[in-house]
């Protein structure tokens, strides 16, 4: 599925009027297939699956995410010279 907001040319905090003249012009574009704009104008017309298009599309949109690593340095372990050989549950 992609981003309604994308689909449509929509941002974040586009009103139900817009929603429905962006549906409009994206079907005179023809840029995305009518089921794509048809299914993007449905998410963002209802209010529970446009908050989880909120939450989710941007998130995806920015690429692939960064692995997390800490910057805290522990003074007991240093875990890059972990034995991984040693512990068959590392393997």
């Amino acid at each position: 599925m992609k981003n309604p907001y994308k689909v449509l040319g929509l941002p974040l905090d586009a009103t139900p009027s817009q929603i429905v003249r962006a549906q409009a012009q994206a079907l005179r574009t023809r840029k995305y297939s009518m089921k794509e704009i048809t299914e993007a104008q449905t998410i963002l017309r209802k209010p529970s699956s446009r908050l989880a298009a909120d939450f989710t599309f941007p998130v995806l949109d920015q690429g692939p995410l960064a692995p997390l690593s800490s910057r805290v340095k522990s003074k007991e372990t240093d875990l890059s010279k972990i034995n991984v050989n040693k512990y068959n549950s590392l393997k």
